[in-house]
């Protein structure tokens, strides 16, 4: 595939947020690269979502509007009507950090690309190489994640996970597939909120924990889980723990008593 006619199918799942919708369709239309597809999946919005639809006729190839069973579910069925050679998803409100983002995923010509995300003031750069432990430790920002059409066709996303379904579709084709990963050292997306993931964060790492039992093979997954430190006991310890919230200040004193203590006594043989 020449690199100049790489086409992108970049796909916008959408519910009742049609001023989101309209900023990151203007933000796709301000690329300044030729080829690529719009597909928009929403979950049936009630707001005036069909009229930004119109206001961008000429952009959006494909629009789909009719109930979903959550934002997986929508992202899989945007998969159904790809057409392009690599894929990006975008949820309604997210923006491409600049005109040249295409151009920068262009240089890099692997199974997966990923790149770096603006949350807020937050920005979050992805490292010059990436293992398959980095992904798992690091995570990764969807909205900067760029898949080869056949390996997301392969894979999609696994609808069980309520949580961690994106993060598991780059894990499981390195996993199985040795898929190749590249990363791009620059913010590809600004993105509207930091995530349903961010927001359970107990929940998210049973669900990275599950990730690790079902996709790494046996022989390495007990050293992923410890070296990821959410093992069977530590990660259900920790459960237990984080419904009590005025432990944490308690712990963290105690952390100062002994970081405290180590750097007096380190030189005293015991």
């Amino acid at each position: 595939m020449e690199m100049s006619n790489r086409k992108y199918s970049i796909i916008v799942v959408t519910l009742n947020n049609a001023d989101g919708l309209k900023r990151t369709l203007q933000s796709v239309r301000a690329l300044n690269y030729p080829c690529l597809e719009v597909i928009v999946i929403d979950g049936a919005s009630t707001d005036s979502t069909k009229d930004v639809i119109k206001g961008f006729a000429q952009l959006v190839t494909v629009f789909v509007s009719e109930k979903d069973k959550g934002i997986y579910n929508a992202m899989n069925k945007g998969i159904a009507h790809v057409t392009g050679d690599y894929v990006v998803f975008m949820n309604a409100g997210d923006c491409f950090a600049d005109a040249d983002v295409l151009t920068k995923v262009n240089d890099a010509d692997t199974d997966i690309i990923l790149g770096g995300a603006k949350y807020g003031n937050d920005v979050r750069f992805v490292p010059d190489k990436m293992t398959l432990y980095d992904v798992l430790s690091l995570g990764i920002n969807h909205q900067s994640t760029y898949y080869k059409a056949d390996v997301l066709r392969k894979y999609g996303f696994d609808e069980s996970y309520r949580l961690t379904a994106d993060l598991k579709s780059v894990i499981e084709p390195m996993a199985r597939d040795k898929a190749t990963l590249a990363t791009i050292p620059s913010v590809l997306s600004i993105c509207e909120g930091g995530g349903v993931s961010k927001q359970c964060w107990r929940d998210t790492l049973i669900e990275n924990k599950r990730i690790v039992a079902e996709v790494v093979e046996p022989y390495y997954r007990e050293d992923y889980l410890r070296f990821s430190r959410i093992n069977n006991s530590m990660l259900d310890d920790f459960i237990v723990l984080s419904h009590f919230q005025s432990i944490f200040p308690l712990l963290r004193l105690l952390a100062k008593v002994m970081r405290f203590l180590n750097s007096k006594f380190k030189h005293i043989p015991l």
